[in-house]
């Protein structure tokens, strides 16, 4: 017995058992959990901003919609139409008086600014910065009449003494008559960027988001970054997928600078601008990914416990096995008087006993082989002297053969050549096969000499496939078959007539041989254990139909053998089934 190597040990494998059992299904198990995790939060998230996205630009509507509202209220004003329309009756601080009427009456406006005649009136807040150069009095001129909002710009505000920075939205139009459609001027309304900030401001919930709102030319309108505001977002990579997408709202994902981000949007019914929030994956995921670690790392440390602990416990477990193939090695090199001492009740303490066990009962088998193989050669010797030589039986009946055929005995002549030629079939005890041509020419001899036996009570036909002559069989297989059908054939005085057919054929694969016979048939109380592997007293007499379906069977395998066909009054039927083979 040789020695173990550690890797082929159960130690080993009770280590390697370990980690696949307990440290890669951990592994495993928090990677898939992650993974699931991440994408629940993921879709619970996006469903949960794209709403929230949504409501804030619901209520950016409002505030849009509402500033529409407050500015129709002042182009459908008489008092200021009439003023516009008659510019020589319109005194300055009047007129003022009028817009700051209108100023006072919101507080979410910052100014409002009517340009007529080259003449500018204004209230509001005071700006350092000149109204021409932030003013797109161009722009508004080409319109239609129709709303016109300008993009968010910076400015400074004079308040007191001192000066502010402060950013603006701008919501202009034309001043239009109704009842002559004509331009009378332009009307200006200034709004705090601030305003879009309270909308959306609930959005925000950490540094790593932002807020965007552009309009349909791609500026900026508001960004929760002040200095981004004005700048052009057309080429960035959310903007011309969102432009592309056929909502007005929903969720994307994209990469920005190998960056994973996700971007919730909506759009405004009111002049289709853009609010977007971005949010980086792993600002979503920091959370999750520090309980993942947490977890891996409390995995990997109770896995290496569980090592060591496997470990310990495998060497106690295996203790045991370890001696026991000690003791199996000396029991190996032929020390019968081995025994375990492992107590306990497992299995390896009943394998112990079993082991025990198996030494006393080897021994004494052993001893008992000893004591049959002196008997048997005791048994050898009483046989040799009572036995006749078979070579002798068969040289002396050629003798005899020889002086019939002198002394003109024909039909012991032919009766004595017949036993001559079963009997050399028997003594050739080197050869288990022969071909069927053999087989068939020892039915005949034995039939030759049944035939004087039985007054010639009975006959045989031969129907057999001559391609099938070449074909190998055990010995002896037809002989006992025929000898049966022969002897229960004819076992009553009265019978006559029998009649046996042996035929020969191929079947696919297979060798088919039939004996047939017209006899009294066999009984179905003994057809159903005739083919039983029984001992028999007389087996070294006579050879029954099961000692040949065994021979065949071990030779051949199970798919072959016999089969028995017989009825009670009609005959009997028995089919041999054997592998084609004439090599």
């Amino acid at each position: 017995m040789k020695s173990v190597r550690f890797i082929n040990s159960l130690r080993f494998k009770f280590m390697a058992i370990t980690i696949v059992f307990i440290l890669a299904p951990i592994i495993l198990f928090s990677l898939i959990y992650s993974n699931l995790v991440k994408d629940i939060i993921s879709k619970k998230y996006s469903e949960s901003a794209i709403q929230s996205v949504y409501e804030a630009g619901e209520n950016i509507d409002f505030i849009l919609n509402d500033l529409q509202e407050f500015s129709n209220a002042i182009l459908s004003n008489r008092d200021l139409i009439d003023a516009l329309n008659n510019p020589s009756m319109m005194e300055p601080v009047s007129f003022r008086n009028l817009l700051r009427g209108f100023f006072t009456s919101r507080e979410d406006i910052d100014g409002i600014y009517v340009y007529s005649d080259f003449s500018v009136y204004s209230v509001g807040t005071i700006k350092v910065t000149e109204e021409d150069d932030y003013m797109p009095i161009n722009e508004l001129y080409k319109s239609d009449g129709e709303i016109v909002w300008l993009n968010t710009r910076h400015e400074k505000i004079k308040v007191l003494a001192g000066e502010f920075e402060k950013y603006y939205f701008s919501l202009g139009r034309k001043l239009i008559d109704f009842n002559t459609l004509e331009e009378l001027g332009l009307l200006i309304i200034d709004i705090d960027e601030g305003l879009m900030v309270d909308s959306y401001k609930n959005l925000i919930s950490g540094d790593e988001e932002e807020i965007i709102i552009y309009n349909d030319k791609g500026e900026i309108v508001s960004h929760t970054d002040k200095s981004k505001i004005g700048s052009s977002i057309s080429d960035e990579v959310f903007a011309k997928e969102i432009a592309l997408a056929d909502n007005n709202s929903g969720y994307l994902s994209f990469k920005d600078e190998n960056v994973e981000k996700i971007a919730i949007y909506s759009t405004s019914k009111i002049n289709s601008w853009k609010i977007v929030k971005i949010v980086p994956y792993w600002y979503l995921y920091q959370e999750l990914d520090e309980i993942q670690s947490n977890f891996i790392r409390m995995g990997i440390v109770y896995a290496i416990i569980a090592i060591f602990l496997m470990l310990f416990i495998s060497i106690k477990i295996t203790e045991p096995i370890v001696t026991m193939m000690k003791v199996m090695k000396r029991a190996e090199n032929g020390e019968l008087d081995v025994k375990l001492s492992i107590t306990g009740k497992d299995e390896i303490g009943q394998l112990g006993n079993s082991f025990n066990n198996m030494i006393i009962k080897m021994k004494m088998l052993i001893d008992r082989l000893v004591e049959e193989e002196r008997l048997k050669k005791e048994m050898e010797l009483e046989v040799l002297h009572a036995q006749i030589n078979p070579h002798f039986l068969y040289n002396t009946l050629n003798t005899i053969r020889w002086m019939a055929k002198i002394q003109g005995a024909k039909s012991v002549s032919s009766a004595l050549t017949a036993l001559i030629k079963l009997l050399m079939v028997s003594i050739n005890f080197g050869k288990d096969m022969i071909s069927l041509e053999e087989e068939i020419e020892y039915v005949k001899n034995y039939i030759l000499i049944q035939r004087l036996r039985f007054n010639e009570r009975f006959s045989v036909d031969y129907i057999v496939d001559e391609a099938c002559m070449a074909c190998y069989v055990p010995k002896l297989i037809l002989q006992p078959i025929v000898e049966n059908s022969i002897i229960y054939g004819l076992k009553e005085e009265d019978s006559e007539g029998l009649q046996i057919t042996i035929k020969a054929y191929r079947r696919e694969d297979s060798l088919i041989i039939e004996v047939n016979d017209n006899g009294p048939g066999i009984k179905q109380e003994i057809l159903k254990d005739i083919l039983k592997s029984e001992k028999d007293v007389n087996k070294f007499s006579k050879v029954g139909l099961n000692n040949i379906n065994q021979r065949i069977q071990l030779s051949f395998g199970d798919t072959n053998g016999i089969e028995i066909d017989s009825r009670e009054k009609q005959g009997t039927s028995i089919i041999i089934m054997l592998p084609y083979s004439v090599e």
